[in-house]
Parts: structure tokens; sequence; C-alpha cells
């Protein structure tokens, strides 16, 4: 990315959840202005709340982004492998799954990869962004041990 990119990258990632979907929804407008969003037949938990809605759209436009995608909220212990399976039934668009809607980390990271994404940062640099903003480096407290 250019200096110009860098300086919007860090403006998104310390960005408020509020701030985020507001971004998120303008993007999504510019990207697909003529987009049937009812074609994709969402399930009604999705309209929840409007981050939760921007997330399942940037999820059905960018699904093969989000596969690329750790996602940060202990959804692995379910057996969610990436970021997608947090959107859809075993990471495979089609059939929606709910646990987004009630995850903030879930549909966060659907806004701030789409957002990175759309300044055209490399998958490297989406992933190492998540990375610094979801597990900035902190001392392990006394007596936690990792395999």
């Amino acid at each position: 990315m250019d200096k110009k990119q860098e300086k919007e990258f860090h403006r998104i990632f310390v960005m408020s959840l509020d701030e985020l979907t507001e971004y998120a929804r303008a993007a999504l407008t510019k990207r697909y202005p003529d987009e049937k969003w009812e074609g994709h037949r969402f399930p009604d938990y999705v309209f929840t709340n409007e981050s939760v809605e921007a997330a399942y759209k940037i999820a059905v436009k960018r699904p093969e982004l989000l596969a690329k995608i750790h996602c940060y909220c202990p959804c692995e212990q379910i057996g969610h492998k990436n970021l997608l399976h947090c959107f859809f039934k075993n990471g495979e668009p089609g059939v929606f799954d709910k646990h987004a809607v009630f995850c903030t980390i879930c549909y966060g990271e659907a806004m701030l990869a789409f957002l990175w994404a759309e300044l055209e940062a490399t998958d490297q640099e989406i992933i190492e962004g998540m990375k610094k903003r979801f597990m900035p480096e902190r001392p392990i407290p006394e007596g936690i041990t990792y395999p």
C-alpha cells in the first residue's frame, strides 16, 4: 500500500463499531449500487442491527475473503475453521449460520476485512491487521500455559 492507503488502513483500524458500521454500509452501497439484497433471502435475524446486516451482506458478496481470515472469538471450539464459518454453516455459502449475529468480534472482523480489501490491502496485510487488532502482544498472565 502507498502512504495514503496506509493512513486510511490505520484510520479504519481504530474506528469504533458504530463508525465501522457506517463506513462499511457506505462502502457496500458504493461497491454494489444496484444489488438486489432481498434476492439473498437473509433470515430475519440478519436484520438484528445495522452492523450485523452489513456483515452478512459482506459475507454473501466476499466469501472468499472471509474464508482467509481467522476468527478471533472462541468459535473454533464449535468447529469453525475461519471467519466464513461464522456466517455460513460449514463455511459454505448457501445456508446461513446464526453465530455471527451474537458476536461483535465476528461482524467487526467482516467489516474490517471488507474495508481493508477495498483499499487494495493484500491478504497478508489484512491478516496482520486482524492479529494486531484482536491479539495485541500482551504478557501471558502468571500461571497460564499454552501447548
